[in-house]
């Protein structure tokens, strides 16, 4: 790509390893022109890994900071990731990445996101062991994912992120890819830009980003735009396999990416 940005980043407000100055100065030596971080939005039950409403001001002021220190050498924005469940972050953002991190059942918050284990229990106890009842209804949950207003859709089909292989699923069935594809025609109606994230293929070795390259292939048919991101949680996989990720895209007809600047966004050719 022509210019180097990344939005989805994380840091020591929230479940990142490392602080957001350490972020941002290793993105300026990986080449970064445009760089965000996105602190995970305080979700009110589960603060382990989010913002604290105190840290949520904390990180904003850092950013306006960092703004004022490395403005000259890098652009920065200020963003936050928003789970579907989370209330509505206090801001003030320069942009929201819309998530789902889980599915909620029998009034319980089931992560999607913890562990392969996690998952297979929570599909035996909740589903009798049925796992396209559970992926059913994370789609379900993300086709609603408009009404959080985000400028971002983050990691669409994060329900496969320990599906390496097909070991829990299989993602080419018709039981997951149905509702996979329908909440993606749900959600490019109203909200087109969707993150190619590496992030997985980083932290758990997966082997393609999300979306799949099925989903991605529907994603371009669909009319839906993509913007590259890394989900990094410390400074070392900044862009990780952006290159891979890149032509990907090109493979599934995609020509350009969106960038994210203070005025807007623009196309950047892959």
């Amino acid at each position: 790509m022509r210019v180097l940005s990344n939005y989805h980043a994380h840091s020591t407000f929230c479940d990142g390893s490392d602080t957001p100055e350490a972020m941002v100065e290793a993105a300026i030596e990986k080449g970064f022109s445009l760089f965000g971080l996105s602190g995970h939005a305080y979700m009110g039950f589960d603060t382990e890994w989010c913002m604290t409403p105190a840290g949520e001001q904390a990180f904003i002021s850092e950013m306006g900071r960092l703004k004022k220190t490395y403005g000259d050498r890098i652009t920065l924005l200020t963003g936050v990731e928003r789970d579907y469940y989370a209330p509505e972050p206090k801001g003030p953002y320069d942009y929201v990445i819309g998530s789902v991190h889980y599915i909620k059942k029998d009034g319980r918050y089931l992560s999607v996101d913890e562990s392969a284990q996690a998952q297979t229990e929570a599909v035996r106890r909740y589903y009798g062991g049925d796992f396209y009842a559970y992926t059913r209804d994370y789609f379900n949950t993300v086709a609603d994912i408009a009404k959080i207003r985000p400028d971002i859709i983050g990691h669409f089909d994060l329900v496969a992120k320990f599906n390496e292989g097909g070991v829990l699923f299989d993602e080419e069935d018709p039981r997951y890819l149905s509702p996979a594809l329908e909440a993606l025609r749900a959600v490019t109606e109203t909200h087109t830009l969707f993150e190619i994230n590496t992030g997985a293929m980083y932290r758990y070795g997966r082997s393609a980003p999300y979306p799949s390259p099925t989903l991605l292939k529907a994603l371009k048919e669909y009319g839906g735009d993509i913007i590259l991101s890394s989900d990094s949680h410390d400074t070392a996989s900044i862009g990780y396999k952006f290159r891979e990720a890149a032509e990907l895209a090109k493979s599934c007809g995609f020509q350009y990416a969106k960038i994210l600047l203070p005025s807007g966004l623009a196309e950047c050719k892959l």
